[in-house]
């Protein structure tokens, strides 16, 4: 028995690794006690099969279930009911008019493996697969290598002689490790990345390690603030801290270089460090609050369940580490710059130097020539446009496996053999493409009409570095390798696959990880008949799209089927119901399931039907015969005629309607194009009165995600406008600071657009963290311009001034964080089937962008809207004078 072979020696050891919660078979048929009917010795002995079975089930289940109570305690009462042996099921007694007989009079009972119903090879041999699941709470990464240990166990155990082979074609532990492995990795290459770009501008080792140990500090507080929070490190706080990295450095940025900055003015180090923190501690405890409150909105969200978890999860530790950063950079930095600083401050760099006398040029032209200006912004702004209408739009719909399926529906008149040879021919061609598809595992299984293949591709975990230099070769036409990716694999599929007539053969291009399918179409009404035209006609559409490689429909899931249609009036007649008719033609077709027989300190099914070969045949369904009301037994013929018609499959009701669906597969990561030509070809689809349609689970969520990300965007925005608020102690001056938020957008859209990437999943992350992370710059330029002007210099001095003296801190942040987030906009690594490259290319492009920009916009701006500020008074104050004229006018006049 293969099953008990299994459970013996495969399912009890996995079982008892720690963290297993249960381990499933497929492809492998228990034994089961079968009691196969014979309906001649029945009618011989004038067995009625309908009264045989209720009295079967009347003498095993009268006991179910009760409740006793015996001094003062509550006691469950139930029947075991199992059998103990085959002896006692061929004794069990049938009641007949004549008296009763034995269950093994009328029956042939064994203990035996059924007829199998449908098979399963994987890589060509014969194969069993099992699914082990892991307990609620478990580590799944130590869950998984304590499995992998225990089937090397069995496959080495002297007693099974190697008569076990494994294949883990899936492993969750890998993709966990592989992706912590990744971030560690990114992360360490962000950390030296920022490191060198300090050294640059510094030309100092000691002042760069000063600033380079704040990151492994900010580190060790989130890692010891998410202990205490009964926090783990996993994938996504690991992400958090990752997007960290090159934030955690900007505050002590800016403190270090304006006490270097003192003490060139000639101030002691002492005084240098006191007066250098002191200045710019405002600032960026206001610039690192408005990245803080950036989170609040994306944790606090209650539309997304899903989506507030992943981003809280992300958020917190960017959080932590921030705050972490500013107590560093307040306390630690100012202390050490006096400590261990050097006596002596090293000039800029020379292309430094060309730079702000560049930037300086360019920001004096832009102060003389205000409308100029403007005019050249607005026209840049103008160009977002271009990135908008073209760029691609995704979900966050994740695909953890790098597999596909391909799915057959065989005609109606199939048979297993030519199911099995229809396989086989497909699976042979894809096996002759092993190499250049990359497979690593091929699992196939059919039944008769239907057949999977279900294609499981080698994962690339390339370094960041090496997915860079593949991804440039094969922009340029040159590739590493042969191997072609898994879009290019199934579109290849789609064009060469084997075809045969009467085959539907599909490529679904989402396989693992219980995905939705790429699209789906949902049409509902009230008539099933109407609704599986309707569909047909859907079906035709979506096939004329280029991107769809393949579609199936709830049609396809339909079976032939029989309908018994009795004559009511001769079955009354002969003194038979329509409802003991339809209850006997069950038990003969689908048989009962009896109590369990227990062997082998286990359960096995007990199941009482009719011969198996009987049940297969329309012959005997037509032959089946009832005990009429004179004892005479008639057939059903007589009374019944069968008619033979295609089933409707799989047919929901939602809100009150019937529902069929179309699922569509395809390759094309742009849902937003998608959807649009999904409204082309269904454009001019005239459905009748009480029939609609709508574009499935998926649309909606692309919406609600859509919804959800807009509403985050303006909630960050309105904390960003109170900070700014509170710090500039205006209501017009914050918009200078926020007005930097949409040309940081004008970067994110043209990079993605360039890059190709869809604008999805964690690319909205990173546009919300990014508006915290853009207004930082423009935060320290303006406050400083406000001190400037309070210590006396004219307003254009002072922007002047403040742009010259904030120049070098703002490339030293900006530059820090991007070379931080290089190796993750690069890399090709993803997290739990996301790739985190978007979030990187989100904010690397968001912050070029808004850097250069904000040199020279914000102070334009300023100056805007400052001219605003100033005319409000004066008007305020014009107000106010002419109602104090007036007032002292009319006492004029009283006296």
């Amino acid at each position: 028995d293969p099953f008990t072979y299994l459970d013996a020696h495969v399912r009890r050891r996995l079982e008892r690794v720690d963290g297993v919660a249960r381990v499933d078979f497929w492809g492998v048929d228990e034994k089961e006690v079968m009691i196969e009917l014979d309906p001649m010795r029945m009618e011989a002995l004038g067995v009625n099969l309908a009264d045989m079975v209720q009295g079967l089930q009347e003498d095993n289940f009268a006991l179910s279930a009760g409740h006793v109570r015996e001094s003062g305690k509550h006691f469950y009462v139930r029947s075991l009911a199992r059998y103990q042996s085959l002896n006692e099921i061929q004794n069990l007694r049938v009641r007949t008019r004549s008296g009763d007989v034995r269950l093994g009079d009328v029956s042939d009972i064994f203990y035996d493996v059924p007829g199998r119903s449908w098979f399963q090879r994987i890589d060509g041999q014969i194969a069993v697969s099992a699914g082990i699941f892991q307990e609620s709470g478990a580590n799944i990464a130590d869950v998984c290598d304590g499995v992998i240990a225990e089937l090397k166990a069995i496959e080495s155990d002297p007693f099974l002689d190697g008569r076990l082979k494994f294949n883990v074609f899936f492993n969750q532990g890998t993709f966990i490790r592989d992706s912590i492995h990744n971030l560690e990795t990114t992360g360490l290459w962000g950390g030296f990345f920022a490191a060198l770009v300090l050294l640059f501008f510094l030309r100092a080792v000691r002042m760069t390690a000063i600033i380079t140990l704040s990151i492994p500090l900010c580190v060790m507080i989130t890692i010891t603030a998410l202990y205490f929070m009964n926090w783990s490190l996993n994938l996504l706080t690991m992400m958090g801290l990752m997007v960290g990295v090159g934030m955690v450095v900007d505050n002590a940025i800016v403190i270090l270089e304006n006490i270097y900055r003192m003490r060139a003015k000639g101030l002691p180090p002492r005084e240098a460090s006191i007066a250098g923190a002191g200045e710019v501690g405002l600032a960026i405890s206001m610039a690192t609050l408005t990245t803080v409150v950036v989170f609040l909105p994306l944790m606090l969200m209650t539309g997304n369940v899903e989506l507030t978890f992943f981003l809280s999860r992300i958020g917190i530790p960017v959080v932590i580490a921030l705050l972490g950063s500013l107590f560093v950079a307040l306390i630690f930095i100012p202390q050490a710059a006096y400590r261990f600083g050097g006596s002596q401050v090293k000039p800029d760099p020379k292309l430094i130097v060309w730079l702000r006398n560049l930037y300086e040029r360019i920001l004096s032209w832009t102060l003389t020539h205000r409308r100029d200006a403007f005019l050249i912004a607005v026209m840049l702004m103008a160009t977002i446009a271009i990135p908008m209408t073209h760029m691609k739009r995704g979900d966050s719909n994740a695909n953890m496996m790098n597999d596909f399926r391909i799915r057959f529906q065989m005609p109606r008149d199939f048979s297993l053999e030519e199911t099995s040879d229809v396989i086989a021919q497909v699976e042979a061609f894809i096996d002759e493409r092993r190499g250049d598809y990359g497979i690593r595992t091929m699992r196939v299984w059919y039944r008769v009409g239907f057949g999977n293949i279900h294609v499981f591709l080698e994962t690339a975990n390339d370094a960041w570095w090496y997915a860079t230099y593949r991804n440039i070769r094969q922009g340029l036409g040159i590739p590493v390798d042969r191997r072609l990716d898994r879009k290019a694999v199934i579109e290849d599929l789609q064009k060469s696959v084997p075809k045969f007539v009467g085959v539907t053969v599909g490529v679904e291009s989402q396989g693992g990880g219980g995905n939705d399918p790429s699209v789906s179409l949902n049409i509902y009404g009230d008539d099933v008949d109407v609704l599986a035209e309707l569909i047909q006609e859907t079906e035709r559409r979506l096939r004329l799209i280029p991107a769809v490689v393949s579609v199936k429909s709830d049609l396809e899931r339909a079976t032939d089927e029989v309908h018994v249609s009795i004559d009511r009036e001769r079955a009354q007649k002969m003194g038979l119901s329509a409802q003991a008719v339809g209850r006997s033609i069950g038990f003969a077709l689908q048989g009962v399931q009896l109590p369990y027989y227990q062997v082998d300190n286990r359960e096995v099914r007990v199941r009482l039907s009719l011969d198996r070969m009987n049940q297969q045949t329309m012959q005997h369904l037509k032959g089946l015969t009832f005990p009429s009301a004179s004892g005479k037994q008639v057939h059903l013929m007589e009374f019944a005629s069968l008619q033979v018609s295609q089933g409707r499959g799989t047919v929901r009701r939602e809100d009150g309607k019937s529902r069929l669906r179309v699922e569509a597969f395809t390759t094309k990561d742009d849902l937003k194009r998608l959807f649009e030509e999904i409204d082309q070809a269904m454009d001019g689809f005239e459905l009748p009165r009480g029939y609609s349609w709508d574009k499935g689970e998926r649309y909606d969520r692309l919406r609600e995600e859509n919804d959800t990300m807009s509403f985050a965007v303006i909630m960050a925005v309105t904390f960003v406008f109170l900070l700014m608020g509170v710090l500039f102690e205006s209501f017009v001056l914050p918009f200078s600071v926020l007005l930097s938020i949409p040309f940081a957008f004008l970067g994110v859209y043209w990079t993605l657009y360039a890059t190709g990437t869809p604008m999805a999943g964690l690319a909205m992350v990173g546009v919300i963290v990014l508006i915290g992370v853009v207004v930082n710059n423009a935060i320290v330029l303006v406050d400083m311009v406000n001190r400037l002007r309070v210590a006396g210099l004219d307003r254009t001095e002072a922007i002047l001034e403040a742009g010259r003296n904030r120049f070098r801190p703002i490339l030293m942040t900006t530059f820090t964080t991007v070379f931080g987030l290089l190796p993750m906009g690069l890399g090709s690594s993803t997290v739990l089937g996301q790739p985190y490259a978007p979030m990187g290319r989100t904010m690397i492009g968001g912050l070029l962008t808004s850097t250069f920009l904000t040199l020279l916009l914000v102070p334009l701006f300023y100056i805007f809207l400052d001219d605003f500020r100033m005319a409000l008074k004066r008007m305020y104050a014009g107000v106010i004078a002419q109602r104090t004229n007036m007032a002292v006018a009319e006492a004029g006049q009283d006296d």
